[in-house]
């Protein structure tokens, strides 16, 4: 069972997976593996990786060589590149401008799933939704129809830029057990086959899918909804099954975005540590679902760094959605220090709506009780980015003059070991890619013109000052649509999240425009 070996055959449907990465970033995301595994269950598909070459000028394949390309895409500052894909293969990268000799140019991800518009000139079919379900269905759709882009048009997940703006509505994967095998074992096949993954244990588990807590800025959170439980005893048959046929599995990678929300959590954490003797990597957890018995585990399970995300000062944490107190931070390091865990890493956003002097203080003065205590930490604090489908969506970022000084503020504390912080510049452009309309489309296309360094972003962001103001410095009035209103995400309607909003807005102090 190797998803690298199949050959073609004459007649078969050859789709590109693209990534707009070189070869070693790309194939250490699992999500092109997913896809070529989903695509390699047709017997008359055949499907190959395109990335960029590491001099940013080539590809490792045309592709104007396939009947479809599947642009897998996770990030927004990648949008350039996509396009710069196309270029090199002699491809218009204007949907209104290629031909049926052109190859159907698809993409799909997160951020296009809240908001495609940015990239809607440029695709013909974006995918709303979960690959299980769309991939399958758009090579079905591809046997039937071919290229003839309309009568893609109606089936739950896919949107056709080219009709103009229309109501989608995101599809999903109901039940996850199907999708969990097809995660770990497409982990395990990399494993077997060397190649290198960003997780550091070779079984990777997804164990839920969707979050249950709607922290207010968090995208991720709300466009994956709805909240989907993995069957713990359908995780077990899997490490078991693995254990004994071929010994690959020393180590497990727990994956969701809420782990510790899980029911089963401290069952399958004892499972996997306890009986099994395993390593365990787990991702950033919540303060308020730790209690010292996982804590344990953790440290049981080999993790040595606890990575958790305080966000704010606790006045405007609690107002975010993240129930627990500076005493609560404290406690949890002082429980990981005991059981072995010896750093933390600590996650802060800086800029928020409704953020004050007061707020930085707190946060200083939270850090500096950490230090005091001699625990040590690593202190990661970044521009907080308004994004679609969150209740923050209507707020303005804050500008750069505000973002960096109370970036600054935290540096100078010096409490840390070590200290990150994501650029603002490449904030303000996330945020428009994020933000923005079909218009954004423009900067996007000059953009894939340049070598996207910083400077030339600041060239494109000056000339496109109007864009920036429009989408990223604005109020959006509550009563009119946004660029992203007519994709819908089950769990996250526009009603509720303005509900959310008020809430938000009452809580720290905020009035909103009339």
């Amino acid at each position: 069972m190797n998803a690298y070996q199949k050959s073609y055959r004459k007649g078969m449907i050859k789709v590109a997976i693209a990534y707009p990465s070189n070869a070693r970033v790309a194939l250490q995301s699992l999500s092109i593996h997913i896809i070529r595994k989903l695509l390699n269950e047709h017997s008359n598909v055949y499907s190959d990786f395109v990335f960029i070459g590491d001099d940013g000028k080539s590809l490792t394949k045309s592709l104007r060589d396939f009947d479809i390309v599947i642009f897998s895409v996770h990030y927004e500052l990648d949008y350039p590149r996509i396009l710069k894909m196309m270029e090199l293969s002699g491809i218009n990268p204007y949907n209104s401008q290629r031909s049926i000799d052109d190859p159907l140019i698809v993409l799909g991800g997160p951020t296009l799933m809240a908001n495609p518009e940015p990239m809607a000139p440029f695709a013909d079919i974006m995918l709303i939704g979960d690959a299980e379900v769309l991939i399958p269905q758009l090579i079905s759709h591809y046997m039937e129809y071919g290229k003839n882009i309309d009568s893609y048009i109606g089936p739950m997940g896919f949107y056709v830029p080219s009709i103009g703006r229309h109501t989608v509505t995101k599809a999903f994967v109901k039940d996850l057990s199907y999708s969990i095998r097809l995660i770990h074992d497409t982990a395990i096949e990399l494993g077997l086959g060397n190649v290198k993954s960003i997780f550091s244990n070779p079984a990777v588990l997804e164990v839920m899918r969707g979050c249950p807590r709607g922290c207010l800025f968090c995208m991720e959170g709300f466009v994956s909804r709805p909240v989907r439980f993995a069957d713990i005893t359908s995780i077990k048959g899997l490490i078991l099954r693995d254990l004994g046929r071929n010994g690959i599995i020393n180590g497990v990678s727990l994956i969701g975005l809420s782990v510790t929300d899980h029911p089963g959590f401290k069952e399958l954490m004892n499972f996997l540590v306890n009986e099994l003797k395993l390593n365990v990597s787990v991702p950033s957890l919540r303060v308020d679902t730790l209690d010292r018995d996982i804590i344990r585990l953790i440290a049981k399970g080999g993790q040595r760094v606890l990575t958790i995300a305080p966000e704010s000062s606790e006045r405007l944490r609690k107002a975010l959605g993240k129930g627990f107190s500076d005493d609560d931070v404290v406690k949890i390091a002082m429980d990981a220090v005991s059981v072995g865990i010896d750093h933390l890493k600590l996650y802060f956003m800086v800029g928020l709506p409704g953020e004050g002097d007061e707020d930085i203080k707190s946060i200083v003065n939270l850090l500096t009780r950490l230090r005091r205590l001699g625990i040590k930490h690593s202190l990661s604090v970044n521009p907080w980015i308004p994004k679609p489908h969150t209740p923050l969506q209507w707020l303005p970022m804050a500008d750069d003059k505000v973002i960096n000084d109370r970036i600054k503020t935290l540096r100078d504390a010096r409490t840390y070991d070590e200290f990150s912080t994501y650029n603002v510049l490449d904030a303000k452009v996330q945020a428009l890619l994020a933000l923005g309309d079909r218009d954004v489309g423009n900067l996007i296309f000059e953009a894939s013109l340049t070598n996207l360094d910083r400077g030339s972003w600041r060239r494109l962001l000056r000339k496109y000052e109007n864009l920036l103001n429009k989408y990223v410095y604005s109020w959006k009035p509550l009563n009119g649509e946004l660029p992203w209103s007519h994709i819908k995400i089950p769990g996250a309607e526009e009603e509720n999240l303005k509900s959310l909003l008020f809430k938000y807005v009452n809580e720290v102090g905020i009035n909103l425009p009339t």
